[in-house]
């Protein structure tokens, strides 16, 4: 095995980067609850997973996965916004895998705990999170164009398949993340680079590098503040991260004056 505190900074920087190249697609998008309803569905999945003996890991990408093309069928197909469906479907989900997940493992599924990998798990994870960054970047242009102008992105021949790709790699995403962040905090380390980068940042590109950037780093240090102090990493890293984004808030006001 692993060391687990070795295994979780990597894991940290590489799917921290992940984690804030998707974001600033899903802030545009404005999918930020989407994000953390998604983060959820994966409570089910991690509980049917451990009922059954295998990797919490499997179930929460099976979930995941599926959740992602829920999300895109729905977009196509009902009048209601799908937050609202996204909300109410993915509570549910919440309440499921509470009422299914063992109860010594609860706290570490919701939470976050420093994950014990195998070395080949281990760089699986890794290499994922760092496929997943690059697409995030090279699609980037395409992204934005759906999502500014979805209309004329059609007319380009951008169909909405883009949109299901950015849903998926949103979803390998959190999987990926659960583990170290928990099921009620992935979606925020989604968010919160973005958002501290939006506040920085002049230009598109920037604004997708910055974040990529800060979501490694926020990890990384939340991580190291987790293991010196015996804190759950999850709540280490999302605290850390409001606060820069609070502090972000000042520096921008500052520069806007």
């Amino acid at each position: 095995m692993h060391s687990p505190h070795h295994a979780s900074f990597w894991i940290a920087l590489l799917v921290g980067i992940a984690s804030g190249s998707v974001g600033p697609f899903i802030l545009l998008k404005r999918m930020a609850l989407v994000g953390d309803a998604l983060s959820h569905v994966a409570l089910p999945g991690m509980a049917l997973a451990l009922v059954y003996g295998l990797d919490p890991f499997y179930g929460v990408v099976v979930f995941l996965v599926a959740a992602a093309f829920l999300i895109f069928w729905l977009e196509g197909r009902s009048r209601i916004p799908p937050d609202a469906i996204v909300g109410l479907l993915f509570t549910a989900s919440l309440a499921i895998g509470i009422l299914i997940i063992p109860n010594a493992d609860i706290i570490e599924s919701l939470f976050g705990t420093f994950p014990v990998l195998s070395l080949p798990f281990l760089l699986v994870i890794l290499t994922i999170a760092v496929v997943l960054s690059v697409l995030c970047f090279v699609l980037a242009r395409r992204f934005v164009f759906l999502i500014v102008s979805p209309d004329l992105a059609q007319v380009h021949g951008l169909g909405r398949h883009y949109n299901l790709a950015l849903l998926l790699v949103f979803a390998m995403i959190v999987a990926l993340g659960i583990k170290l962040v928990g099921t009620l905090l992935m979606g925020a380390l989604t968010i919160i680079p973005a958002s501290i980068a939006k506040n920085v940042s002049r230009s598109m590109r920037g604004y997708v590098i910055v974040s990529s950037l800060l979501g490694g780093a926020i990890s990384v240090v939340g991580v190291w503040m987790a293991d010196a102090f015996g804190f759950v990493p999850g709540p280490a890293i999302i605290l850390l991260g409001v606060s820069l984004f609070l502090l972000s808030l000042v520096i921008g006001r500052k520069k806007a004056m």
